[in-house]
């Protein structure tokens, strides 16, 4: 666990929610297209992992680059 704080957004929240519902090992991602090039396939700037029913991992992704993941519960951002 990590003790940094980290603000959700309202899309990033409504996708734990959904997280929460589903089953362990669940990959859900906010996607959106790379503004600088046409043909690419950028990360998903947003991706929730379903560690088990108590935790999750989020990770805050660039269009080319990874970013930083932290893991939290659910009891504490829902």
């Amino acid at each position: 666990m990590t003790s940094t704080l980290q603000t959700f957004t309202d899309a990033e929240l409504k996708l734990i929610r959904k997280l929460a519902a589903q089953p362990p090992q669940t990959i859900l991602t906010i996607r959106k297209p790379c503004l600088l090039h046409s043909v690419c396939n950028p990360l998903p700037l947003f991706r929730v992992y379903k560690i088990d029913d108590e935790s999750f991992e989020a990770q805050w992704n660039g269009y080319h680059e990874q970013g930083v993941k932290q893991v939290f519960r659910f009891g504490e951002v829902l």
